[in-house]
């Protein structure tokens, strides 16, 4: 009987230390490390969809991601997936690294699974940019939208800020129901958009201030063929979000290499028109969650 006693309290006294063990394991566990290959730190980069393609959007952004892994003295990897909302995805089931998140999927992926945003892009000197709705040139529309009812619109997907979730609310607020006011679908790229747009296969569709003007820049869209019908007020810009617990020290770098460029500098390293960073917090994007609020998505 006294063995047994002994023995019964020894089982309680080491599984209580095995216990104790693991709570410093979980309490003690250093803040996510980024992957370190052969030696060297190595970045998982994912960019949003900024181009009609994937292959455009490397083209044209990969340089800034070159240009910060050289700083870091790191090697990467770097995606271009083909949704706004697929990115978001990625970064919330920690996939990337370090991201260039749409507003509306850095604030799912914030709530999801509590990814930081360290800076707002730039686009043509402010952290700003708009939403749009898109029309034919030769459409009739003197008020909006009551001239629209019935035209076939599209919307982007459900991860997209500027292509779905804005101008959603928008309606929402005015009391409209785009699945029944228009001739409706979702789940269209931006360049799917303006190109539908430019053959008269849609009558609307939604786009970006900022995207619009790179496809005009780069002779992707001929701009005599459509009109902005409808545009938002100014929404804050994409954000370059890290994972939660990402290493401390390796947050403060990354915003320091990327807030410090010069506008000609950081220019010369994006597509047309980006030209920098600025540090960036979580109420910045309040605007972004409040029309997530109004649509029950949050």
């Amino acid at each position: 009987m006294q063995v047994f006693t002994l023995f019964s309290k020894f089982k309680k006294a080491l599984t209580r230390a095995i216990l104790a063990f693991i709570a410093t394991i979980i309490v003690c566990t250093p803040a996510q490390a980024a992957e370190v290959v052969n030696g060297k730190l190595h970045l998982r980069f994912a960019i949003a969809p900024m181009r009609p393609t994937p292959s455009q959007t490397i083209k044209e952004f990969e340089p800034i991601f070159k240009y910060l892994a050289d700083q870091l003295g790191a090697t990467y990897e770097i995606v271009s997936p083909e949704s706004w909302a697929a990115i978001s995805v990625a970064m919330t089931n920690g996939h990337v690294d370090v991201g260039w998140l749409g507003p509306w999927g850095y604030v799912l992926s914030n709530k999801k699974a509590g990814t930081e945003v360290l800076a707002t892009v730039k686009y043509r000197g402010e952290p700003f940019y708009k939403a749009l709705i898109v029309g034919r040139a030769d459409l009739p529309i003197k008020k909006w939208p009551e001239d629209a009812k019935g035209l076939k619109l599209s919307l982007s997907d459900q991860g997209n800020t500027s292509g779905w979730l804005i101008p959603m609310a928008y309606f929402k607020s005015i009391g409209i129901d785009p699945a029944s006011y228009f001739e409706y679908r979702e789940g269209a790229t931006f360049g799917q958009n303006e190109s539908q747009i430019q053959h008269g296969l849609i009558d609307l569709g939604s786009d970006m201030d900022r995207g619009r003007n790179g496809m005009i820049e780069a002779g992707q869209i001929d701009p005599s063929k459509s009109k902005i019908v409808w545009e938002s007020s100014k929404l804050p810009n994409d954000a370059i979000s890290v994972p939660k617990d990402f290493d401390p020290a390796l947050k403060a770098r990354i915003t320091e290499i990327l807030t410090s460029l010069s506008e000609e500098k950081a220019q010369s390293l994006m597509g047309s028109g980006y030209n920098g960073f600025v540090k960036a917090k979580h109420s910045d994007y309040k605007v972004i969650e409040d029309a997530g609020r109004i649509l029950g998505k949050l």
